[in-house]
């Protein structure tokens, strides 16, 4: 008989906001754990021989590179499956055929693309658990690297007391560009922290997202906050982070995309050294890349002593490591059960060949 999937929502890692505070944390400590271990020269074989589907519809280095990394020195191996080489979309499979098909051959899958219905249709008849790799409105595994970032540049304050600015876009009403903020604030709401939308008015969170803000936040109890401001300086002296994310995008570089928002962000919601000079001295500055020197932040500080963008970087291996730790390891089979598997198989195969001269 037919079986039907029987996962629950946060067997899959769909939306920041499915966790509890505590799951969060505690994905937070896998990181930290795996990163020491690797610091170390260890390599812990979590999932050996596990498989990881990663399907793909839009270029990526960060994402790519840090899954499949993961994976293998988790003792596992990582498919990379490009959408435009599968049989899927208009006039081919179903996602849903897809997903049954797909899932029963891996041990979770990955996937990135524009829309996060896709990832929410594939989950719901997936047989393992899906990561959402990055849709227009979420990007989880870059914000688990970028809290994981922020824990170590302020080890000794509470999520609760640490302030974050994004600058620029974080609305997703807009021109729908910013799925880092889209799980960022999230994450600030569950953990209890100020989270700031520093940007023209036009850019500030959405209203029907900022009840999804005050949802978690409340569920949370952890005592969030979400400010707005025009002005970069008007709370820079309290902020313990900046964040910025690319102006505009490979695919979106029409001359009226791209100058609408310059026209908006530039010089303004520039990360420059003046802002910085007047921040905290251990004012950390966030990215989560790819981006464009000069414009969102300048090579000055890019480069400089607060920029924590290629730490952050490196952390999407480590944060990716635990998330696929996270949802894909299960209980270990005893030695027995292997033993007993390989000898009844082994026994088979040689037996079989002697009698057919083999």
């Amino acid at each position: 008989m037919r079986t039907q999937p029987h996962l629950k929502r946060n067997d899959h890692m769909l939306d920041d906001a499915d966790f509890t505070r505590e799951e969060y944390l505690a994905m937070i400590e896998l990181c930290q754990m795996l990163k020491r271990a690797h610091y170390q020269g260890v390599q812990v074989p979590l999932l050996k021989d596990k498989v990881l589907g990663m399907m793909f519809d839009q270029p990526s280095t960060r994402t790519r590179v840090s899954f499949e990394t993961a994976m293998t020195k988790l003792g596992g191996h990582a498919e990379f499956l490009e959408f435009k080489t599968l049989h899927v979309g208009e006039d081919h499979e179903t996602m849903r055929d897809t997903a049954e098909v797909i899932s029963r051959m891996v041990d979770a899958i990955m996937i990135r693309t524009a829309e996060q219905q896709v990832i929410e249709d594939f989950a719901k008849y997936s047989y393992v658990p899906v990561i959402n790799g990055c849709s227009l409105d979420m990007h989880p595994s870059q914000v688990l690297c970028d809290v994981l970032t922020m824990r170590e540049h302020l080890p000794e304050t509470p999520f609760e007391d640490m302030v974050f600015m994004n600058m620029g876009d974080c609305n997703r009403a807009y021109d729908r560009f910013c799925p880092t903020q889209g799980s960022m604030w999230r994450v600030a709401a569950l953990l209890g922290m100020t989270y700031i939308c520093c940007g023209p008015k036009e850019m500030w969170i959405c209203e029907e997202d900022q009840q999804v803000f005050w949802e978690v936040a409340e569920r949370s109890g952890r005592g969030a906050k979400l400010l707005f401001t025009e002005d970069p300086y008007e709370y820079i002296d309290q902020v313990d982070f900046t964040f910025s994310d690319a102006w505009w995008y490979h695919g979106a570089e029409s001359d009226d995309f791209k100058g609408r928002r310059l026209g908006l962000l530039l010089p303004k919601y520039q990360v420059n050294q003046a802002l910085v000079d007047a921040g905290k001295p251990t004012l950390g500055v966030m990215h989560c890349l790819p981006g464009f020197r000069d414009f969102e932040i300048t090579s000055e500080v890019w480069d400089g002593p607060n920029s924590l963008l290629f730490e952050e970087a490196e952390n999407r291996l480590h944060a990716e490591k635990a998330i696929c730790t996270w949802f894909m390891y299960g209980q270990q089979k005893s030695a027995a059960l292997q033993a007993y598997h390989q000898g009844a198989i082994e026994d088979f195969v040689n037996e079989s060949f002697a009698k057919l001269g083999k």
